[in-house]
């Protein structure tokens, strides 16, 4: 029910091992480094092994490779340079610069004809507005005394009136355009000033035609040979682009186990940053499972001659351990939540293995129908090996939609029906007709779980806080409520107790509260009660879904009665009202099962917070 234990490890050694103790505990993975901090033992921070600074550029390439040739995946590194092809670094840097210049060659050629075709494309525009216009190639140029304008205004015959308003001595030539009108002035040059106000006045963009200013002949022969031009930069790009593609298919393999390969090499080069050394000595510190210091200390004394000297202590109250989880098969996928939440701390009470048990049952009660049941627990089946990276939500799922069956047969419920084939299907409890023991029984629910909340608080508190203050503080809830319910079976005459005992064990028990707590624990009392309505929802959610279901199957049972069109309009009122219904219902149980956890359950005894135990050389991303 506690993290894994941990120990607290130093490793020293001489400068001349460094290297081989860092492939060695890459190797085990069972060593969370601790940083090392400068000032720390009065020592400085290593310096990375030599062949970071290559190793780092080659990874930068081959990342870059592998985003232009689209490449992405996992592929399993089983062997290190053997799985990837090559035999040293030096053979893998040789093989990504020849791939590297390769694929630089055909992106510089892609580059430039992209450049190309978008020039072309202006010159192309250019070309289209002369045309337009009806004007040829050398139109814009030879004039002495003719000023020129080129563009487009809102209205050509509001230009052409405020033209003839300075001067008839003028040729004014428009194509209508999406925007407005395409136009070229050619104006005398002494009323240039005076023509290019007008202009301005209706709107006036000035159209560049720089691309075309020195081509001769027609413009229907000029746009012939652009279009060629761009026809040939197209097959270009295309050879350029299959080039890539074939490329990407030829070394995707490559690319994938050699990123893996330098990463992990880079990973070690770097990891003398986190030691702290001396002239002639490193020291690192981390943390270990107590279990598995023993093949620690004796793999690092034979990698390194037994050079080392190796120091474990158990940790001290203050020490910020790293947490990993320590659960049997059956709860390990329920650590899903914790990791969602937060992770306990080193010396608190997992409560893995408890979701194990009361997620599934809050689940199950809230959606409690057996076709429900059935139709999620082979629909996450299917899901799980359709998509894998659903699993770690569905493996805790699957138990909770078996738990629906379950409690389906409980309530006696398939799809909403209580019948199936004129057959009353058998049950204990029906929900639909026994709504105030359903929310009864939810109630006394809820008071187990949050009172096992209380326990699990006492003993993480009786650790380091001692017996009175753990008992104080959480004890002392649990015999309120029991004080609480003697006064009241007392004064209904239930018990023969008198009522002043139940009554004067809760105000102890308020006493013990305020002492352990302060003034903030009586005024937490209300929250309690609050706390223990919260858990109506079990009954509450399921009844509306049950609800809904009869709602549905009663609307398709009259259109069975219509005939053929109304059999069919039945089916699909059934098909779609239940598909939506089963969402609702999944949803609904799933948060309120997880809020009951969350804010009932852990806030009785869970504070979280631990970082994760990430030993060196495994993977973090």
């Amino acid at each position: 029910m506690l993290p894994e234990r941990m120990k607290k490890v130093t490793v020293i050694g001489p400068k001349a091992v460094m290297e081989k103790t860092v492939k060695e505990l890459h190797k085990l993975k069972a060593v969370h480094v601790i940083d090392h901090q400068r000032g720390e033992l009065e020592l400085d921070i290593g310096s990375p092994f030599e062949k970071a600074g290559r190793l780092s550029e080659l990874l930068v390439a081959i990342r870059s490779v592998s985003s232009v040739l689209g490449i992405s995946g996992k592929k399993e590194l089983s062997n290190g340079f053997r799985a990837v092809g090559v035999r040293n670094l030096v053979e893998l840097e040789r093989a990504a610069r020849t791939l590297n210049a390769g694929v630089n060659t055909i992106m510089s050629g892609l580059k430039s004809a992209d450049e190309e075709l978008k020039r072309l494309g202006i010159k192309d525009a250019q070309l289209s507005f002369l045309k337009n216009l009806g004007l040829g190639l050398a139109a814009f140029s030879g004039y002495r005394s003719l000023a020129c304008f080129a563009g487009t205004v809102k209205d050509a015959k509001k230009l052409r009136q405020s033209l003839l308003a300075i001067t008839d001595r003028f040729e004014l030539f428009t194509s209508e355009e999406k925007s407005g009108f395409g136009i070229a002035l050619f104006v005398s040059l002494e009323k240039k000033g005076e023509a290019a106000e007008a202009l301005a006045r209706n709107g006036f963009s000035e159209v560049q035609l720089t691309e075309v200013k020195d081509l001769s002949g027609s413009v229907p022969a000029a746009m012939e040979a652009v279009a060629r031009k761009k026809e040939k930069l197209q097959r270009q790009k295309e050879s350029g682009e299959k080039s890539l593609l074939r490329l990407g298919r030829k070394w995707n393999d490559f690319l994938l186990l050699a990123e893996q390969l330098i990463s992990i090499e880079l990973e070690k080069a770097q990891a003398p940053l986190r030691f702290a050394v001396s002239k002639g000595t490193f020291v690192v510190t981390g943390w270990v499972p107590s279990k598995e210091l023993g093949a620690l200390e004796e793999r690092l004394n034979m990698a390194t001659g037994e050079r080392i000297f190796v120091d474990a202590a158990l940790p001290h109250h203050g020490d910020k351990v790293p947490v990993k989880l320590s659960n049997p098969g059956h709860a390990k996928p329920f650590e899903f939540f914790m990791r969602l939440y937060a992770l306990p701390r080193y010396d608190e009470i997992d409560p893995t293995s408890f979701m194990f048990i009361t997620f599934p049952l809050f689940f199950g009660f809230i959606l409690g129908d057996i076709g429900y049941g059935l139709v999620t627990f082979f629909l996450l089946l299917w899901l799980k090996g359709r998509i894998p990276k659903s699993a770690p939500l569905v493996n805790v799922v699957i138990p909770a939609s078996v738990s629906s069956i379950i409690f389906g047969f409980l309530f006696g419920e398939a799809f909403g029906f209580e019948s199936v084939f004129g057959t009353e299907l058998p049950r204990l409890l029906s929900r639909a007709h026994a709504i105030n023991e359903l929310l009864v029984i939810s109630v006394v629910i809820g008071l187990f779980h949050i009172n096992l909340g209380f326990i699990l608080g006492f003993f993480n508190e009786l650790r380091h806080k001692g017996l009175f203050k753990a008992f104080a503080g959480k004890l002392s809830w649990v015999f309120l409520e029991l004080g609480v319910a003697l006064a009241v079976l007392s004064i209904m005459g239930r018990i023969g107790l008198p009522a002043y005992v139940g009554g004067g064990a809760a105000v102890l028990a308020v006493m013990l509260i305020t002492m352990a707590e302060g003034f903030r624990g009586p005024i937490e009392i209300p929250g309690l009660l609050s706390n223990l309505m919260s858990y109506a929802r079990l009954g509450a959610v399921g009844l509306s879904s049950v609800i809904l279901a009869v709602v549905i199957n009663d609307m398709a049972a009259e259109m069975f009665h219509g005939g053929v069109i109304g059999s069919v309009a039945a089916v699909i009122v059934l098909f779609v009202g239940h598909t939506i219904n089963l969402a609702l219902g999944l949803l609904g149980s799933f948060l309120h099962s997880l809020r009951l956890h969350y804010v009932e359950f852990f806030t009785k005894f869970f504070e979280g917070g631990a970082i994760p135990f990430r030993p060196f050389g495994t993977k973090t991303g």
